[in-house]
């Protein structure tokens, strides 16, 4: 058997940028991740990094964050999986859902339990956003709707919404390792029959006439999708619920879904994170 070579990657950044440097490499594979006082290790295959090095710089650049690659360091061959399932947490949502891996879904004591096998990555429901976007779909996903799933990752909040009563959801995501994951994921909740995935960008998704549409991507996606988004949604007069924002950005987003005509319905915060319901006109 051939032994997996792994590399650390120390990136230099203040500790409150933390939360906001998971945000951009939501959804990696990571092979275990380290916080010190002022840097964060990210643990990956040297496969994987080799490959993707360039893409995840220029996503660190892109996001404003004042962080920088100061070491990378190849280390030896560990059982990080095992290493990892000891420090991913059950996560209570609310009172009504959680989620948590496979092996840990008896510590919820929720009404929906999701399972998911991370495989080191964010959305385990750790990050705001993704807890953010559970609450509001909560409140917004009817039975026997049928919604899309931007940008599924780990494919959670697809699985979220057959749980809470939709009929059928048709989820994509542009990284072979998310749809790799995702499809994991609902085989392990048993929803297969009632989520599709297919690898697409937004820019070639053909959007058809939906009830809703999840989308918890980065301001830069979102930005210049909302027409895009529109189109999925103007027949039924559909929800739109987004997530990846900072508060600080909340006027630019409720500005930009407006001019594609969409009205804004509400919007929730956790810490410097923010979520909003927005209606197709």
């Amino acid at each position: 058997m051939l032994r997996k070579e792994f590399i650390n990657i120390h990136i230099k950044l203040q500790e409150e940028d933390f939360d906001l440097l998971y945000g951009v490499f939501f959804g990696l594979p990571f092979s275990g991740i380290e916080e010190k006082l002022d840097e964060v290790v990210a643990t990956f295959t040297l496969e994987f990094w080799s490959e993707n090095k360039v893409q995840l710089i220029e996503l660190i650049e892109k996001s404003g964050i004042n962080a920088k690659i100061i070491k990378e360091e190849t280390i030896e061959d560990r059982n990080w999986n095992e290493e990892w399932e000891k420090k991913v947490p059950a996560i209570k949502v609310n009172e009504r859902i959680g989620i948590a891996p496979e092996w840990k879904v008896p510590e919820l004591n929720t009404d929906i339990k999701i399972a998911i096998n991370p495989k080191m990555s964010f959305g385990t429901g750790e990050h705001s956003s993704t807890r953010l976007m559970c609450i509001l779909s909560e409140k917004i996903v009817k039975q026997d709707s049928f919604w899309i799933d931007v940008g599924t990752g780990t494919g959670v909040l697809a699985i979220l919404a057959v749980k809470l009563g939709a009929k059928s959801v048709l989820a994509f995501d542009n990284n072979y390792w998310a749809i790799e994951n995702a499809v994991e994921n609902i085989k392990l909740n048993k929803v297969e029959s009632k989520v599709k995935i297919q690898e697409s960008d937004i820019e070639s998704f053909e959007f058809p006439d939906c009830d809703g549409i999840m989308a918890n991507l980065f301001l830069n996606l979102l930005l210049p999708s909302f027409k895009k988004l529109y189109t999925g949604l103007k027949a039924k007069k559909g929800d739109l619920l987004v997530s990846g924002i900072l508060i600080y950005n909340k006027d630019e987003i409720i500005k930009a879904a407006t001019n594609a005509g969409f009205e804004l319905v509400n919007s929730i915060t956790e810490d410097e994170w923010l979520a909003v319901h927005f209606r197709a006109l």
